[in-house]
């Protein structure tokens, strides 16, 4: 069943406005609206809130939207959902939950490199850190602009499966998706896009922070 179906069958059978709807994900409801009507959500982070917000009412058969309560006319303060997560790449550290007001990239967090992705729930996938949008067309078609792949970062990155699919990052704090092939050149590897307009490159180990497996690719 398409997101907007489940929306207008949810409202209908548990009786609940747009509006609290709205207050409840934080997604405005002309969007709710459209997508109810049958159009595609584009944002991947507002139709995570929507999912989850179904997926928690139609799990809870007595589950009542309350308007947020105010003292003395203020608001009450409202703790935002961890939408993002946050992967140390120099260490083994636990990820790090991270409120929305964070932006997806690589970047730092006291002094230490981290990547920020989106966190979702989708067990089908099986266990992964993050997920992150991909950008340009050096990977395509194999990789379309736009879509999404799910990263698992590695624990030992000695061993890697020539072929395969990985996310690498660099000392500069650039991050490239690419298939991975060894390289004559000791203790290196080859970074192979497949865009036969992007040339192979040639990276050292000792200049890679972390190394994230490719566990799936959600098209978008």
């Amino acid at each position: 069943m398409q997101i907007g179906e489940r929306l207008k069958e949810l409202r209908k059978k548990k009786n609940i406005k747009m509006p609290a709807i709205a207050k409840a994900t934080g997604i405005s409801k002309e969007n709710l609206y459209k997508w109810e009507k049958g159009t595609k959500p584009s944002d991947f982070a507002l139709y995570n809130k929507l999912l989850e917000f179904l997926d928690k009412v139609e799990n809870t058969p007595d589950y009542v939207y309350e308007e947020p309560k105010s003292n003395n006319g203020k608001p009450t303060k409202q703790v935002a959902p961890s939408l993002f997560t946050g992967i140390f790449l120099t260490t083994d550290d636990d990820a790090l939950p991270l409120a929305d007001g964070n932006a997806p990239g690589i970047t730092t967090l006291n002094e230490k490199p981290m990547l920020i992705g989106w966190r979702i729930d989708a067990p089908v996938i099986g266990n992964f850190d993050c997920v992150i949008a991909v950008t340009g067309d050096s990977m395509e078609p194999k990789f379309k602009s736009g879509s999404w792949i799910a990263l698992k970062k590695l624990r030992f990155t000695k061993i890697l499966n020539g072929g395969y699919y990985y996310y690498i990052v660099d000392k500069n704090l650039q991050g490239l998706l690419r298939r991975v092939q060894p390289s004559a050149e000791n203790n290196s590897i080859i970074l192979i896009a497949e865009n036969e307009q992007y040339p192979e490159i040639i990276r050292k180990m000792d200049d890679v922070l972390a190394i994230f497996s490719v566990e799936a690719v959600i098209m978008k």
